[in-house]
């Protein structure tokens, strides 16, 4: 009888959530708005439809059809009426330079290189020269990157630039920003010229609560960097618990709680919410405040922390709940958990139909989802293994065996949450970042107690802070003991073999090289039969930007083999990086390091790289072989020319031509030079000179690398003219983005596909005989 009981108290399935089906209902609505379009008299029809039914028939069919037509009819407004994308639509049919004017409408974030971006609600927009009036005074939200004036949140600001749209994505696995921007209803960049800087005309002109907690966080975060300025990670771990700042983290620092699964911690969300009331409900209990006082001084003060630390809708979805379960405290009714959930999802919809298609709203849903359905009835089954024994008289229990009982339950209620949640994020984490973190429930288990403990310190260091700044360093240092054992759990488990795997569609069954668009430098993903490889591997800032996000986004692993055709930056920068997070196994480069001082670093740390020779062939992966051509110049060997074969296609990698690659080339057998893709920057070689080398490799395609901020780095306009009348298709990098290679045996041997091109035009090169 008593585990019937036990299991109908854990089940919070065995109730009505009248939420749900409305739910359900609006998230059905934002769907069909999305696949609607702009077909406005559907979800119209359906909405009279809904209401004439509502009327005649007395049961919730038709309430929830009203529902499905009432949120179609508002995201076809916030996604295709909205004015910011009216203003962008007619932005992208009259680009120029315009007078700006606006409010700050949120606060300014400053990047790792000074720059200031902020968005801002238009209040005018009109001809620098005034000679047609304003444009429009459309009320529409603008992203701003500023150069002026310090700015923060509320100033009323001018300007004179010109706009733009966000860029789209230019190689796979990269994050679509422009899609973001549009999501949070942003159409429009103006980016300010340093020489034009922008001017700031008056101040206050937000809404006050917002500002007050601009500054208030400002306040924040002086008082936790007490005593900590020599403790950058700590500093960093610290902020990012309390309020969420990650902004002036060291590079890098993050990458163990990603992998490991904790992640969370630094994104203020329900369990910084939660962790903060039960910290005020616990203190206010303490000093005896009466119940409906301390209802009535925690809800403002979980609002107030919202909007501190961003707005997150994460943290809102849990002062939401918070306050809906205290209400219900004071009214004495227990309001059921998952029921308020799904209240506070439905209201956030109702407020932003958008927020569907966040992450942050995705994981915080599905994850609390997860732990209010999971988390009890695992709880009751570990439980299970070491309880007192229900025969057994209380008072024959030593107390040893009831601190056993009562450690086991909290560790059973933590290892149970801890897991609930990992099954909450499963899906979400593998959609959004390619990763399933097998260590996350270890390192969760421990890290999410510590950082409990930090948030704890830090309210205790900014309340001792608004007195006296000795009290908040002494609890600061405190408080970097607390961290330094936070970081000790988080990176040892990130250093558990096969702790975290990426994962990524499935791969061809013929080999795929991907020639990612770097803006000059250089690097092609090989993928075959579910292995990788590299050639070249670009700057070290690529490695971070696109590099790594796309070997992660196709479940890269490992790297078996890296073969660097160039010594220098562009060619090899970006391997350490790489190598940091992915195991790459073997790497060869060309014999000498040359004059680069990045290659000669890298060559100093790398005494078992494989150097290339002339004449050898390696085999990069599974049906890949590479063919070293030659090694040029002979007087510093630091270039290689490489023909990798994939098949029946071959691809071959040319340097860029200078006089000593060209001598080299005219050495080589022409039929060792064959090829069926030739990768070649085009730019800024003697045009006879390159036509007559391209003419010897006899290529179906050349792609070529851009590099549109260096001088010659772009090709003429001619050559593609030119190639055209040889047969041969051109593909600029500026124009194309990324390059996919399929080596598919069906296809006449191969295809070219670039990346930019919606309609996936492609050229088949055809397999050549011989060597």
């Amino acid at each position: 009888m008593k585990a019937r009981e036990l299991r109908r108290d854990v089940s919070p399935l065995r109730q009505r959530f009248p939420f749900g089906g409305l739910l359900l209902a609006a998230i059905t609505g934002i769907l069909l708005g999305e696949l609607l379009g702009s077909t406005w008299w559907l979800a119209g029809a359906l909405f009279a439809l809904a209401g004439i039914l509502l009327i005649t028939v007395r049961h919730g069919g038709p309430c929830l059809a009203l529902t499905v037509a009432t949120f179609a009819l508002i995201h076809l407004w916030d996604w295709n009426e909205a004015p910011a994308r009216t203003l962008g639509e007619w932005f992208d049919r009259h680009q120029g330079e315009y007078e700006v004017r606006g409010i700050v409408s949120q606060i300014p974030r400053t990047g790792s290189s000074g720059s200031v971006t902020f968005e801002m609600k238009v209040e005018g927009i009109g001809f620098p020269d005034e000679r047609n009036g304003e444009v429009t005074t459309m009320p529409a939200t603008v992203q701003v990157s500023w150069y002026g004036d310090a700015v923060t949140y509320g100033d009323r600001v001018r300007f004179r630039a010109a706009n733009s749209r966000p860029a789209s994505p230019r190689n796979p696995g990269a994050m679509d920003y422009r899609r973001w921007l549009e999501r949070h209803g942003i159409y429009t960049q103006f980016r300010l010229d340093p020489s034009e800087p922008g001017t700031v005309e008056s101040h206050g002109h937000g809404n006050p609560i917002l500002a007050w907690a601009d500054s208030a966080r400002r306040r924040v975060e002086k008082i936790l960097a007490i005593d900590l300025a020599g403790a950058p990670e700590e500093l960093g771990a610290i902020r990012g618990i309390c309020i969420g700042v990650t902004d002036h983290t060291p590079e890098g620092f993050t990458d163990d709680f990603r992998f490991t699964g904790t992640m969370h911690l630094f994104s203020v969300s329900g369990l910084h919410v939660g962790m903060l009331a039960v910290l005020i409900w616990f203190v206010l209990k303490v000093v005896r405040i009466p119940r409906v006082w301390a209802v009535a001084l925690t809800i403002p003060a979980l609002f107030f922390y919202v909007a501190v630390t961003g707005l997150k809708s994460g943290s809102i979805r849990s002062a939401s709940m918070a306050s809906i379960l205290m209400i219900g405290l004071l009214l004495f009714r227990r309001a059921p958990l998952i029921n308020t959930l799904f209240a506070s999802a439905f209201l956030q919809l109702a407020v932003d139909t958008n927020a569907l298609f966040s992450a942050g709203w995705e994981f915080s849903y599905a994850v609390v989802f997860a732990i209010l359905v999971l988390a009890g009835p695992m709880q009751s089954r570990l439980q299970a293994f070491h309880v007192r024994d229900p025969f057994l008289p209380p008072s024959l229990v030593t107390r040893r065996e009831r601190f056993g009982f009562g450690a086991w339950k909290e560790c059973s209620a933590l290892l149970s949450v801890s897991a609930a949640a990992w099954i909450g994020s499963f899906l979400p984490t593998i959609a959004y970042f390619h990763l399933i973190s097998f260590s996350a429930i270890g390192a969760n288990l421990l890290a999410v107690p510590l950082a409990f403990g930090v948030l704890a310190l830090g309210v205790l260091a900014l309340l001792g802070g608004t007195f006296s700044p000795w009290v908040a360093g002494a609890f600061n240092n405190a408080n970097w003991i607390v961290t330094k054992c936070l970081l000790l759990v988080v990176q040892t488990s990130a250093l558990i073999p096969a702790g975290h795997w990426f994962v990524g569609p499935p791969g061809k069954p013929y080999p795929v090289m991907t020639i990612l668009d770097l803006r000059g430098a250089s690097c092609a993903v090989i993928r075959s039969a579910g292995e990788f490889a590299l050639v070249d591997s670009g700057r070290r800032g690529d490695a971070q930007s696109t590099i790594i996000p796309f070997l992660e986004a196709s479940g890269a692993n490992s790297i078996r083999n890296t073969l660097i055709t160039r010594s220098d930056a562009a060619h090899l920068g970006g391997l350490p990086e790489i190598a940091r997070e992915i195991h790459v196994k073997r790497i060869a480069g060309p014999p000498d390091p040359g004059r680069s001082i990045v290659a000669r670093r890298f060559y100093g740390n790398h005494a078992n790289l494989n150097h290339l020779k002339a004449g050898e062939e390696y085999s990069l992966a599974p049906g890949v072989t590479a063919s070293i051509v030659a090694c040029v110049p002979d007087k510093d060997p630091d270039s290689v020319i490489v023909r990798v074969k994939m098949g029946r296609l071959k691809v071959l990698f040319l340097p860029k031509l200078d006089a000593g690659i060209v001598g080299s080339i005219a050495l080589i057998p022409e039929q060792g030079l064959k090829a069926d893709v030739l990768i070649l920057p085009i730019a800024g070689s003697d045009m006879a000179t390159m036509l007559g080398v391209i003419r010897r490799v006899s290529p179906r395609s050349v792609i070529s690398t851009v590099d549109a901020l260096k001088r010659s780095g772009t090709p003429s306009p001619e050559w593609k003219g030119m190639l055209r009348g040889e047969g041969i298709s051109f593909l600029r990098q500026d124009e194309t983005g990324a390059v996919v290679i399929e080596a598919d045996p069906d296809d006449g041997g191969g295809r070219v596909i670039p990346f930019l091109k919606s309609d996936s035009s492609k050229t088949n090169p055809h397999p050549t005989d011989g060597g």
